[in-house]
């Protein structure tokens, strides 16, 4: 039996699911698995994992216990799970107040924004998972999905149609993209539960009105839950202040968070971060009582 300790570089507010997969892959061949302690793990193997570039990495290593194995976007991209490794169930048990399932039904994306990590650390668009599998009899499910809409026709609608069936609530934590939304899939998301939101991303002005068109037609499919968009915040804050103003007339909750480079090289500037301040209280709706300039001065 060997000792495996675990490092979540990020924190625990969130589950890291590589780790969790790494945990149960090791569980099920005897291995015992703790969190690592410098003062008390003694392990065999360190396995530490970071998902953001921004993030100070861990140093408390006690002296003589093995390098660790590290992966992770915040550390290196092209690092990956073994496939075995890959399409094990998570162990749930290292979170214990997580009560969701977690994964992923497809990995990669169609787009290439500048922004995203996502097309060099996962390529194009693949279909990896079913959310029976993903759910093992849990109730809610957060997919972890980069672009699910973009999966092949049959797919979306085989995945949407038994998360329906089975009663499970959803969220697409990483956002839909509603320049993909039909009315033949908004009456399938229609259908579905949520655990709160609907989520969308709207990082251009360009992508506003597919936005406001993609919550039209799930509305007009049927669907009476909220909806939450994610917004980039880069330099020109004027165009961010007219996409917050129009989400919140939508009456789709924005969450503004400013632009990071993934290189870690660029810091947020003050002006970013107090725009995302700005934006992010009370769900928005402060803009349609004030500028940000007046807000600010």
């Amino acid at each position: 039996m060997n000792r495996i300790a675990l490092v979540d570089v990020d924190g625990r507010n969130f589950p890291n699911l590589a780790l969790m997969k790494l945990s149960a892959s090791h569980k099920a061949q005897g291995d015992a698995v703790v969190w690592y302690s410098p003062l008390f793990s003694r392990p065999d193997r360190i396995y530490a994992s970071k998902v953001f570039s921004f993030t100070p990495d861990f140093q408390d290593y006690a002296a003589g216990d093995p390098e660790p194995i590290r992966g992770g976007t915040g550390y290196d991209p092209a690092v990956k799970l073994p496939d075995e490794v890959e399409r094990t169930l998570p162990d749930y048990s290292i979170y214990p107040d997580w009560t969701s399932a977690l994964g992923f039904l497809t990995r990669g994306c169609i787009r290439n924004c500048p922004w995203c990590i996502v097309p060099k650390k996962e390529g194009g668009l693949q279909e990896v998972d079913d959310i029976e599998r993903i759910a093992a009899g849990r109730k809610s499910v957060v997919l972890l999905d980069n672009n699910f809409l973009a999966a092949d026709e049959e797919f979306v609608r085989e995945q949407l149609e038994k998360a329906a069936r089975l009663g499970l609530r959803l969220d697409f934590n990483q956002g839909l993209d509603a320049r993909l939304v039909r009315f033949w899939n908004a009456k399938l998301l229609a259908r579905c539960r949520w655990m709160r939101f609907i989520r969308f991303s709207c990082d251009t002005m360009e992508v506003l009105h597919e936005v406001r068109a993609a919550v039209e037609v799930i509305r007009g499919a049927g669907y009476r839950g909220e909806f939450f968009c994610y917004m980039l915040v880069q330099d020109d804050l004027e165009d961010a202040e007219y996409r917050l103003r129009e989400l919140v007339k939508l009456k789709v909750t924005p969450f503004a968070q400013p632009y990071r480079d993934f290189s870690g090289k660029a810091e947020t500037t003050k002006a970013q971060r107090d725009f995302a301040r700005f934006a992010n209280v009370k769900g928005g709706k402060l803009c349609l009582k004030m500028s940000f300039k007046e807000y600010y001065h």
